[in-house]
């Protein structure tokens, strides 16, 4: 036991200390502040990137000899390795059940793991690869997706209910249970959701739901068939690894269709753009105020630009220069928007303003989710799956739509900027 008088002679001992640092420093602050450095130091941390390649029956004929998912796959997790994105990347099979193959120290590694993906080690992974349920590997990768981790989903994404009257209520009950997962079990608040379509030469049995029998069937099928990569984790973090590794990354792909959707409500730098009309900005707020606006004397109409930065929302910019994907509070201003050369204050858009008069007040600009979902989805989607169809995957809308109502259900929108006309 430590005596009362030990420790008043420990706190004297401290205060003096203290007494000398500051004396010897002349009372001033130090300029580091220690929740800054604590801050630095969070932001440093790299996040774990979780690969799993889905290896139920269906997945034998893309691996079978050396094909363009071999090459795609090995370029991709090569690249994520050299670029630095992550300290650690973990590999797993996944079926009816999730098994660790490796933590990749090395290149080495990932070329040692390409070339013994052959249908012969998915089958010695072990896992029920019969009955694969792809929903369920679905929800069991959100449910295991870490705040500070990426998750990468690859797979046919092919739905094979196993038994039901009624495959299309099957699948739509999957595409709610999805969504569900992504409101209850999901750990990431700010998070995004990348899809690429990709194609690779496949050599072995196709899986379909029969409905004449009521069950599932196979066939071998030799010919090109679509796979998916799906990316899940913090926006910030999804964001730097589409930066670093983009989708040319994937080696022996001609065409790559892509999807993304992230939480709503995001921050974005913006600023009034200056001698973008006639106008004066505001000495209170120079970057979101406009005072004196008036018809420019050339044109005969109103004008003004907001310079903004978007390069967050990993949306590309078909979808971001695409006026009917905003929404305006008034029917008073018609916009359009450009892209912005290279700039130092780092804004990518402008947000260009017309009106024939002078309108007052805040002027609200809200970027909308994505709804409906992209054509090349829908093309994507085969409805009857008795037969292998080129580029398309049975059921695979009714996935994506899953995880996408799960981002859209608390909100509409990605983000919102407001520029007060005074």
């Amino acid at each position: 036991m430590i005596k009362k008088h030990k420790i008043k002679k420990v706190t004297v001992l401290l205060l003096i200390g203290m007494f000398v640092l500051v004396a010897c420093t002349g009372g001033r602050k130090e300029k580091t502040n220690p929740q800054t450095e604590i801050k630095e130091i969070v932001e440093q941390v790299k996040p774990t990137i979780n690969v799993y390649i889905e290896n139920s029956g269906s997945m034998d004929g893309y691996v079978k000899g050396v094909t363009e998912f071999e090459q795609a796959i090995y370029s991709y997790l090569s690249d994520i390795k050299i670029s630095g994105v992550s300290d650690r990347l973990n590999l797993f099979y996944i079926n009816s059940q999730t098994i660790p193959i490796d933590s990749i120290a090395d290149i080495d590694i990932i070329s040692d793991f390409i070339e013994k993906l052959e249908p012969a080690d998915f089958q010695r992974r072990g896992g029920n690869r019969g009955n694969t349920d792809i929903s369920d590997v679905i929800k069991r990768v959100l449910t295991d997706t870490k705040p500070n981790s990426i998750s990468i989903l690859i797979s046919d994404f092919v739905f094979s209910p196993s038994s039901t009257k009624n495959p299309e209520e099957y699948m739509l009950n999957q595409e709610i249970g999805i969504k569900n997962t992504m409101a209850t079990k999901f750990q990431i608040k700010n998070a995004a959701f990348v899809v690429y379509q990709l194609h690779s030469q496949f050599n072995g049995i196709f899986y379909y739901y029969d409905k004449n029998i009521g069950r599932e069937q196979g066939k071998h099928y030799n010919g090109s068939r679509p796979f998916y990569v799906w990316i899940l984790g913090d926006v910030k973090n999804v964001s730097e690894l589409c930066r670093q590794v983009p989708k040319t990354k994937f080696r022996g792909q001609n065409s790559i269709k892509e999807f993304s959707v992230m939480a709503g409500n995001k921050d974005v730098n913006y600023a009034v753009k200056p001698h973008s009309g006639n106008f004066d900005l505001s000495r209170q707020n120079t970057k979101t105020e406009i005072t004196n606006l008036a018809k420019d004397s050339r044109s005969g109409k109103v004008t003004f630009s907001v310079n903004i930065d978007l390069a967050n929302l990993l949306l590309d910019n078909s979808y971001l220069t695409n006026a009917a994907n905003y929404e305006l509070n008034t029917n008073d201003y018609q916009l359009n928007i450009k892209v912005c050369p290279p700039n130092e204050q780092g804004y990518t858009h402008t947000l260009n303003f017309t009106s024939g008069s002078v309108h007052k007040g805040v002027v609200s600009v809200k970027l909308k989710k994505q709804k409906p979902l992209p054509q090349w989805i829908e093309d994507a989607n085969d409805t009857d799956g008795s037969q292998p169809e080129l580029g398309k995957t049975y059921g695979v809308k009714f996935l994506i739509e899953g995880v996408f109502e799960g981002f859209t259900q608390k909100d509409k929108y990605y983000t919102e900027i407001q520029i007060n006309i005074k």
